[in-house]
């Protein structure tokens, strides 16, 4: 079932900057319906159409093909089968625009091609009558507004950055004269729809704005989930249990993990098949843990081995010792220099081999890709464009193997600024391996639009994260309480808990049992757990025996 997000309200006040940055954070499709009466605009301007004369206007229309077309993820717009996404962002299509979707021919034309795009994805659309006649049906409306002289301020605050001259109060008064035209309209005038959730953002940074509207969508979608449910009669425990038996069984399911349910069929729990240390992972640590039994001494890992603690401290009670820094690295002078599984620039490799210093190198094999892909890369000449975290240590890692700065993106409006760089180099855009695979693609989205004669985008998320994530995001759209697993720093856990907490607003966030308030955890339903890739299988087994225990066996 598609769930809709309606967002009308006046020119200016931010719609499609939130709307895009709200899609991201919910996974949905953002649908620019202005792009869409932009095009029509465009068509008319080029053609020099009259469109106050209602028989010139409707050959015109008779002429026009509108399509849209999405591109990993990124809308295009096609006018007769070319692209002119790039055409309709001047301020003269604008302003065209605005008369042109006043039409009631034009608006009937595109209509029902809104309507299609909503009706088979999870989509945010914004416009001016979104909510009250396109998708009047939505189940979350909402009217995005801001006070005059705020929008004329922020638009102010644009076309000076960009070195253009303009008066605030002359931006005020167009931004006036159009809404008053807008309103009142003959056709769809702009109007807050009866029962849509006013948002006003005067006082708002986008940013805030962008939370309100995926804490309302969360609130929205659980409510729809519950009226679903119990619309296909699986609001009893036993019948959500059952539903789940009946996902595991299909073998395009990504649901391959243990479920466990109590006597009376009300309560269960499932372990995720795809919990705990990843091929990566267990083979870091079984490297230092191999050089611990073969006496090597002393030994030093270039960071942590791993992003767990437990693993960490129990290392450390081996007497393996945790360098920070290129500073401590120069002060060692003997013994064996374990390589983390996030890797480490090329430059350390340098510095340890001219310290007459063992090298033991644990990086991830994968991660291993990456370097040898941005170090060709960057030699060819490629602006290399990586998709993470700046801070993580395997993005510090990948970009010490550039030969120029590589650039860090890991937010829609990053991205966004790349695009309006005009950046002239051919792009090698790699991936952090423990990404949100659903952020990956909305970000090459964006970038996609900086069109280069040769260009390479590379999904580098292992094939081990993408598994996790889609399991977890599967099982939380049923659970009824998720429990993840994982290290406080670890990435990929963090991704683990806001995939699960989208889905599945009772998720727990522990490290060991003893995190995890079981009192919480409720006595009835499914149980869903999972755990990073970062996580020692003691400890994923340790909470699924007692959820187990206390869940199925010592149920009143």
């Amino acid at each position: 079932m598609s769930f809709s997000i309606a967002i009308d309200g006046p020119a200016g006040a931010g719609k499609s900057t939130v709307a895009r940055c709200a899609a991201q954070k919910l996974g949905f499709v953002y649908v620019d319906t202005g792009a869409m009466y932009r095009t029509i605009a465009l068509y008319m301007l080029e053609h020099k159409v009259d469109v106050e004369n209602q028989n010139a206007l409707e050959e015109a229309l008779s002429q026009i093909e509108i399509g849209v077309r999405y591109q990993d993820g990124m809308q295009q717009m096609l006018l007769n089968g070319v692209d002119v996404s790039g055409r309709i962002r001047t301020q003269e299509v604008s302003d065209q625009a605005s008369v042109t979707a006043a039409k009631p021919a034009v608006r009937e034309k595109l209509l029902n091609l809104q309507r299609e795009l909503a009706r088979h994805e999870n989509v945010i659309m914004d416009g001016r009558d979104i909510g009250t006649r396109i998708l009047p049906d939505a189940p979350l409306k909402i009217f995005l507004t801001a006070s005059s002289r705020e929008r004329a301020r922020r638009r102010y605050a644009e076309l000076q950055q960009k070195g253009e001259s303009c008066s605030l109060e002359e931006i005020q008064r167009e931004i006036e004269e159009r809404d008053d035209r807008d309103s009142h309209r003959a056709e769809a005038p702009l109007r807050q729809a009866d029962d849509a959730i006013l948002l006003d953002t005067s006082d708002l940074s986008a940013e805030e704005a962008v939370d309100r509207i995926v804490n309302l969508a969360e609130t929205a979608m659980r409510d729809a989930k519950r009226k679903e449910d119990a619309r296909r009669g699986i609001h009893s425990p036993e019948a959500r249990i059952q539903e789940l038996k009946n996902l595991m069984k299909r073998e395009d399911s990504p649901l391959k993990g243990q479920l466990w349910v109590s006597d009376d069929g009300k309560a269960a729990v499932y372990l995720a098949a795809s919990a705990g240390f990843c091929f990566g992972v267990h083979r870091a640590v079984d490297t230092v843990y191999d050089q611990i039994k073969e006496g090597k001494t002393p030994i030093c890992t270039y960071g942590p081995i791993i992003h767990n603690e437990m693993v960490v401290a129990d290392l450390k009670q081996h007497g393996v010792m945790e360098i920070d820094d290129e500073a401590q690295l120069s002060g060692i002078t003997e013994g064996t220099v374990v390589i983390r599984s996030h890797g480490v620039p090329e430059r350390i490799y340098e510095q340890i081999k001219g310290q007459g210093l063992k090298l033991v190198d644990a990086t991830c094999p994968y991660v291993k890709k990456i370097h040898q892909i941005v170090k060709e890369k960057s030699a060819e000449g490629f602006q290399i464009v990586i998709i993470g975290n700046a801070h993580h240590p395997e993005v510090e890692g990948i970009m010490g193997w550039c030969s120029s700065p590589a650039i860090v993106i890991g937010t829609e409006e990053e991205a966004q600024k790349l695009v309006e760089s005009g950046i002239q180099k051919p792009l090698c855009v790699v991936s952090q391996t423990t990404f949100n695979l659903k952020k990956f693609h909305k970000l090459v989205e964006i970038i996609t639009q900086l069109r280069y004669h040769e260009s390479a985008i590379l999904n580098t998320i292992c094939n081990a994260t993408e598994e996790r994530q889609t399991e977890a995001d599967a099982i939380a759209h049923i659970a009824d309480a998720m429990i993840v697993i994982g290290g406080r720093n670890s990435s990929n856990t963090q991704k683990l808990v806001d995939i699960c907490r989208k889905e599945c607003e009772s998720t727990f966030f522990v490290q060991t049992f003893d995190d995890l308030n079981l009192r919480l955890v409720p006595s009835r339903g499914i149980v869903g757990i999972s755990a990073g890739a970062s996580t020692p299988n003691n400890i994923i087994e340790e909470v699924s025996k007692q959820c187990r225990k206390t869940i199925l066996l010592n149920r009143c």
